[in-house]
């Protein structure tokens, strides 16, 4: 097998994913101006989140740090060590969501869909986008927003720790993340509904 065969054949979800972009891509002249300023506005709050959001890992590591010297080391486990990097990985996850979706780094089975046109996968993407995944991202959203106001309003507390820590920060990032979810979810529709009209992603 040639290498240019074999690099035809060596296309990885990461290719797919930096083809479509982040704030610091180029969009194309003839994308419509209004949607090149949603995109750009969008997409740099999604990137600036993931930013901000990757910096919990430095207390998560702290904290199991801790947790393994003192229970190793000096015979002390703690009770808050377990839930506090619990909560603020399912934090990260969440937030970080919108910038994982931005980055095109969500699993995606893709095998047959990467020997599509561009064109092709626009369609797909931009019905798929509106048809499943907004849908399922309000119903979400409007659930976790109840989820979050009732876990405030009773000051709830986890009840499968005996630390007993409040959950209510845990259930908000839920209920933004999704938000955020959602407005990064505009962004690629724009972007799909250019790749279905152009047969090209919107990158220069």
């Amino acid at each position: 097998m040639s290498n240019q065969q074999e690099e035809a054949l060596d296309v990885g979800d990461e290719l797919i994913a930096e083809r479509r972009g982040g704030p610091e891509a180029p969009l194309p002249d003839d994308m419509n101006p209004i949607h090149k300023v949603l995109i750009r506005i969008i997409d740099t709050i999604s990137d600036w989140t993931g930013r901000v959001v990757c910096l919990l890992v430095i207390p998560i590591i702290l904290a199991m740090v801790y947790e393994v010297v003192a229970r190793k080391l000096f015979i002390a486990p703690t009770l808050w060590a377990f839930d506090v990097s619990r909560m603020l990985y399912g934090m990260s996850f969440m937030l970080g969501a919108a910038y994982g979706l931005m980055r095109g780094l969500h699993i995606r089975a893709d095998f047959l869909y990467r020997a599509f046109s561009e064109k092709t996968q626009g369609r797909i993407d931009l019905v798929l986008y509106i048809m499943l995944f907004m849908p399922s991202m309000i119903f979400l959203l409007y659930a976790g927003y109840e989820f979050a106001l009732k876990s405030i309003m009773q000051g709830e507390r986890a009840g499968d720790s005996t630390w007993a820590p409040i959950v209510w920060p845990v259930k908000t990032a839920l209920a933004v993340g999704v938000l955020l979810l959602v407005i990064q979810g505009i962004s690629e529709i724009l972007k799909s509904w250019y790749a279905a009209t152009r047969g090209r992603w919107p990158v220069a």
